[in-house]
């Protein structure tokens, strides 16, 4: 007869905390004398009471006696497995109800929404920022120089902000969120009062009466200058009119159906003397033509519908709205599309001490550009200074330097051309296209011609001014005709990271701008190898915050 394999769980010879698998042979009747201490486990028939080593044997068992299979030998043995299951869950529910009931961290003191100004008290938040970054770069054993500190306004600060569209039976109204909680937002002391006067309260008004402007509008964007100019940015979720759309596009493809099987049915001699009927086959094609012509011009429009919001009738409703903020531009975005009333940049207006004329810059909608247009200015002023001399004063006019400047990250050409006149020539980088040619633009507006600009990052720009690789995006620099010495790297938050704190460290003087101290602190470890710092500013860009923007003059030390 057939041998049954049955798996018998037996204590390893070699590690005795462990237990080893073998099958065993034996024949059906012997099954059931496997018990004993060789037998980790016994799978018992609840009808015959027969004892098995295994769950396949049992199982063997069952199928060849069919009495045991009937009384209910496996309903038994399931209905054991499923008390054992509804034991172990019963003993885990006490264990998930109780980490339902567990707290959730209270980390609301970060997410909590507080757009009030606080003038009388602005002074004391700022001096304890600053405290708490000297407490930061203390920690480096460095010479701190005494820091420069640029106040903000206490309010009425923010060029630029955005907020989300609610819309509900009483109209649109501004909302931001609290952690997961939606706020309305009455009214916004910290923006302009370009922006909190004038166009919240005109653009919400112009919403309600404007349906093609308010329909599956979800958020909207601010950007204003200092000199006055406005744009408010629109953006849709999906084209509003879809609805009408998809019925267009349904009835069209039921039509194209319903012809092609008639079309089918017809026999073709049918169809020839169908054809003479109607005037030969020159009349049906001029008519199968004009049918055609007629479906692929709604099947245009159909698609042009879908493509985007952004009708006609949206433009006309959108001038109508920069008649009444002011001849504010107006830019709409919807799934990659735009519709632009207006421009799609504001022109600022930068007072710069040391700087006789004000200088002029196109900042691009949707691209960077500093939030806080005074403290803009302070900065300026402060990298003018001491990127001209160690010790230049802010607001002095002295002679241009006889080397050249680097910036990295250079955007709209910001410092770049704010700092050319203090140099032979600036050689500045950035990748963003649109942001590079903002920057050559800046660049004529104000009369600047010694900028050379290249849209490599600043990785590239290292490799490239090594030797060991050359772009195709540089081929009009000449690297050799410029003599670097002074490196301006103003990096996103992230920091400049290890390779290219390397590059900026091979330059004489390093003046760094940043926007996050704790990654301006990691950096600092890698330059302060070599270099000493000699100049230390803070800037307020957002006041009643925690955030503090930074900058630094390091000098090579004297070997």
């Amino acid at each position: 007869p057939p041998s049954s394999f049955i798996d018998i769980a037996e204590p390893c010879r070699r590690c005795p905390g462990r237990a080893r698998t073998m099958a065993a042979v034996m024949s059906p009747g012997e099954a059931s004398a496997v018990s004993g201490p060789s037998a980790s486990a016994s799978f018992d028939c609840a009808v015959c009471g027969a004892s098995f080593g295994g769950r396949n044997a049992l199982f063997r068992h069952l199928r060849r006696q069919a009495a045991c299979w009937e009384q209910g030998g496996l309903v038994a043995i399931d209905q054991e497995d499923a008390a054992k299951a509804q034991g172990a869950e019963n003993k885990s529910k006490p264990q998930q109800q109780e980490k339902k009931k567990k707290p959730k961290k209270e980390d609301t003191e970060h997410k909590k929404l507080n757009l009030e100004t606080r003038p009388e008290t602005y002074a004391e938040e700022l001096a304890v920022k600053v405290a708490a970054v000297w407490t930061l770069f203390g920690g480096l054993a460095l010479q701190l120089p005494e820091p420069e500190v640029f106040e903000s306004p206490p309010d009425h600060y923010r060029m630029r902000c955005e907020f989300d569209i609610w819309q509900d039976h009483r109209g649109p109204s501004y909302t931001m969120f609290s952690g997961k909680e939606r706020v309305q937002i009455q009214h916004y002391p910290m923006g302009t009062k370009l922006i909190s006067e004038k166009l919240m309260p005109v653009l919400l008004d112009v919403l309600r009466r404007e349906q093609v402007l308010r329909l599956r509008l979800f958020q909207v964007n601010f950007h204003t200058t200092l000199h006055g100019d406005a744009l408010v940015g629109l953006l849709y979720h999906t084209p509003y009119n879809r609805p009408e759309r998809r019925a267009k596009e349904e009835r069209r493809q039921a039509e194209k159906q319903a012809r092609e099987l008639l079309e089918e049915s017809i026999d073709r001699g049918v169809a020839a003397e169908r054809c003479e009927e109607r005037g030969g086959d020159a009349a049906e094609g001029e008519v199968d033509q004009e049918e055609e012509g007629q479906q692929d011009k709604e099947a245009t429009s159909a698609a042009a519908i879908d493509d985007c919001p952004l009708t006609e009738a949206w433009t006309s409703a959108a001038e109508r709205l920069s008649a009444a903020l002011g001849g504010a531009s107006v830019v709409g975005h919807s799934r990659g599309r735009r519709a632009v009333v207006g421009r799609p940049w504001v022109e600022e207006r930068l007072r710069v001490a040391g700087v006789a004329e004000p200088l002029r810059y196109r900042q691009i909608e949707g691209c960077f550009s500093q939030p806080n247009g005074e403290v803009a200015q302070h900065m300026l002023g402060w990298a003018r200074a001491v990127a001209g001399a160690d010790d230049g004063a802010v607001g002095s006019a002295g002679p241009a330097r006889g080397d050249d400047l680097l910036e990295l990250y250079c955007g709209n050409g910001n410092f770049a051309v704010g700092l050319a006149p203090c140099f032979r020539q600036v050689l500045a980088t950035e990748l963003v296209k649109g942001l590079v040619d903002a920057a050559i633009q800046n660049a004529s507006d104000n009369g600047v011609a010694n900028i050379t600009l290249a849209r490599v990052s600043a990785e590239e720009l290292g490799q490239a001014l090594q030797g060991t690789r050359s772009f195709q995006r540089m081929s009009h620099v000449d690297i050799s005709a410029f003599e670097l010495r002074t490196v301006l790297v103003d990096p996103p938050r992230a920091g400049l990271g290890a390779e290219v704190a390397e590059f900026v460290a091979t330059f004489d003087r390093i003046v760094y701008i940043s926007c996050n101290p704790e990654t301006m602190h990691v950096d600092l470890k890698i330059l302060c190898r070599t270099h000493e710092l000699l100049r230390l500013a803070v800037f307020d860009q957002f006041p009643y915050t925690d955030h503090l923007e930074m900058g630094m003059l390091l000098v090579r030390r004297a070997t």
